[in-house]
């Protein structure tokens, strides 16, 4: 790959990182980093899992996973409980309080990205759309 294209696709992550500000401490005025809430926002959209399909869907390290779930624990937006199938295996829920946090934050990121895209023609959304669902497709392997 040459240099200029790699160090296009670099400009272009670290522009993207900036708007939406995944390098603030906390995302979107919850408190809680990008990771956390990435965290509190697939356990949402999964209703239950497991802490290992965390672990394979955010590629994050195991140790690091269980440090988040802990601390998720302790604030009381996660509830543990075993499996009746099988009893080393712990189930992972939000409870009411991390549903609550899972809906303020599925809203604040659609609203987010309802600002990143205002002013632009709706030609201009779909072309950025259609890209976006271009790269994932190429990158998705």
């Amino acid at each position: 790959m040459k240099q200029d294209i790699i160090s296009d696709i670099r400009k272009f992550n670290r522009f993207y990182t900036i708007l939406l500000g995944v390098l603030e401490k906390h995302v979107l005025d919850t408190g809680y980093s990008l990771t956390e809430a990435r965290v509190i926002l697939e356990i949402g959209f999964m209703e239950q899992c497991i802490a290992n399909d965390l672990v394979e869907r955010l590629k994050i390290d195991r140790s690091y996973m269980s440090r988040i779930i802990a601390k998720l624990s302790k604030d009381e937006l996660l509830s543990k409980e075993d499996s009746p199938s099988d009893s080393r295996i712990s189930l992972i829920r939000l409870t009411p309080k991390g549903i609550a946090l899972f809906h303020q934050l599925n809203e604040k990121s659609d609203e987010q990205i309802e600002r990143l895209f205002r002013g632009l023609s709706q030609k201009e959304i779909n072309e950025i759309h259609a890209s976006m669902l271009v790269i994932q497709k190429k990158l998705d392997r």
